[in-house]
């Protein structure tokens, strides 16, 4: 089948559709509002991670609150499901991204739908209020401060989730899911992290005893954080991505949000390891780049924007993982730190800095995780998450419950909940459902460079002058410029051949690499 960009209609033929479907377009307007709402949205959250004053918190929860509800009516009112029904009998003279895009608005409407005004306040306050505390009380480490304010998001998401299960015939926790990684259900997802927790506990077995007769030299010099950002932005720079529409800062957890023409990317920041910053900015800026590289013609319509988390975090993946770790990138790097940088000597040598990034340690921190033990803190995470929705569990039984999977899946405990169980912001700010995303986008990212290796043998060569132009294309022509037009299966299977996720594919990733 063929695909049309909206942009590409004859002006003749525009004209005709848009004579003829008069109700579609004028739900497009209206959609391109609600969409400008959620930028602006996106931009104040952005602004409360690195810059809001610390008493400023209260009254920023209560106007973002306020927009969301704006918002929320915006999207629910009888004007727009009067659009809705009147563009389906339209349909028929609507080309397929059109098409797509009335599908993907109406289950918007649909969903908003289900939740009042009411409660979609009170979960802009809920999360709003306890991301704030999450901030101070994981500086203290004190879950204590934190329990009341997790209990009541919890609350509010798993009203949320029951709703629109009943709603929808589905899951609680599916509806989770489905929110960030469209086409997939808990079932799903047991059944590639069924095949993860059969093969990982004894691959990393292995990987651990042929890198013990490794010899790793540490970083040892102490960088300051305005080189890191030079290096970072040096590193941007190569990757493709437009700092004329995008811009770098600091936050507590590193993050990518904004809309296509205005990414906002967060890295953090450490002297004795730049190279967690390093690859920290990497994974944001494979988000970027999806952003930045989505359909112009439709970037304020859900048709425009990205299919579901686990497609955006395979773009992240792929960049850190899968191209920064190269040996033929790393190349490029300890070069670029001796020539422009004067960092030099055997530690920061091409043959040692591929080692460090590619050193297979279980640890604590999911951002930090090694590529290989990393699928196992997120399903440590998804079975939690299950059990928060299904109301077997609660906030104050986190630590514990978290502490004894860690030991079983990676054989180390934490000592301290700041760097257990409250280490991530996903739960303080609402986004249960999303974690899965974050494996499946792995295993999706072996699959975009197995089918990017095999159509352009000569990447490792460009990669190896630090020239992302191949990978950019052919992450571009192939799922970046589709937008979230197609279904996921045939989205995946354009891009690589195969129309499910397949993590036996990671795995022999995995094997070929380190083994």
């Amino acid at each position: 089948m063929s695909f049309t960009f909206h942009s590409q209609h004859t002006a003749l033929s525009k004209n005709y559709i848009v004579s003829k479907a008069l109700n579609y377009f004028e739900l497009e307007k209206q959609i391109a509002q609600t969409t400008h709402l959620k930028n602006i949205i996106s931009l104040a959250h952005w602004d409360v991670a690195t810059m809001l004053a610390k008493g400023s918190a209260a009254s920023r929860q209560q106007e973002i609150a306020t927009v969301a509800s704006v918002l929320h009516k915006m999207i629910t009112t009888k004007e727009v499901g009067n659009l809705i029904s009147a563009a389906l009998h339209e349909e028929s003279i609507l080309d397929e991204w059109q098409k797509a895009n009335l599908n993907a608005i109406k289950k918007v409407y649909d969903e908003a739908n289900c939740i009042s005004p009411e409660m979609q306040r009170e979960y802009s306050i809920a999360t709003g209020e306890c991301e704030f505390v999450w901030r101070a009380a994981r500086k203290k480490n004190d879950f204590k401060q934190l329990v009341p304010h997790l209990d009541r998001v919890f609350d509010i998401v798993r009203n949320i989730a029951l709703i629109k299960a009943t709603h929808f015939d589905k899951q609680p926790y599916d509806t989770l899911i489905d929110a960030h990684s469209p086409d997939l259900t808990s079932h799903s997802i047991k059944v590639i992290y069924t095949v993860l927790k059969s093969e990982l506990p004894g691959l990393i077995q292995e990987i651990l005893a042929k890198e013990a007769s490794e010899k790793v030299i540490p970083l040892t010099k102490k960088i300051d954080e305005a080189t890191q950002k030079a290096i970072n932005l040096r590193i941007i720079e190569n990757m493709g991505f437009s700092l004329d529409h995008g811009r770098l800062d600091t936050s507590a957890h590193p993050f990518c949000s904004g809309s296509n023409d205005d990414v906002r990317l967060t890295t953090r920041y450490e002297e004795d390891n730049f190279l967690s910053s390093l690859t920290g900015t990497i994974h944001e800026v494979g988000h970027g780049l999806y952003q930045q590289n989505l359909p112009q013609a439709y970037r304020d319509q859900p048709v425009g924007g990205p299919k579901g988390m686990s497609f955006h975090e395979s773009q992240s993946i792929i960049m850190e993982r899968q191209a920064c770790t190269s040996i033929a990138f790393t190349d490029f790097l300890a070069a670029l730190l001796r020539d422009e940088f004067g960092l030099q000597g055997k530690e920061y040598g091409a043959e040692n800095l591929y080692k460090l990034l590619t050193r297979v340690t279980p640890s604590l921190i999911r951002v930090d995780a090694d590529e290989v033990t990393y699928p196992l803190h997120v399903i440590l995470r998804f079975e939690i998450e299950e059990a928060l929705i299904e109301g077997s569990i609660k906030a104050n039984d986190l630590p514990e419950l978290w502490n004894t999977k860690m030991k079983a899946y990676l054989g180390i405990t934490p000592k301290t909940d700041e760097v257990g169980c409250m280490q991530d912001i996903h739960w303080p700010s609402g986004q249960l459902g999303y974690f899965p995303a974050y494996a499946n986008g792995a295993i999706i990212a072996s699959m975009l460079m197995q089918a990017a290796r095999k159509k352009y043998p000569m990447m490792e060569a460009a990669l190896r002058r630090g020239n992302f132009d191949i990978l950019n294309t052919f992450l571009t022509e192939n799922l970046r410029k589709f937008g979230a037009m197609k279904s996921s299966s045939d989205l995946l299977a354009g891009a690589t051949g195969h129309t499910k996720i397949e993590p036996t594919i990671f795995i022999e990733y995995l094997k070929k690499k380190y083994l």
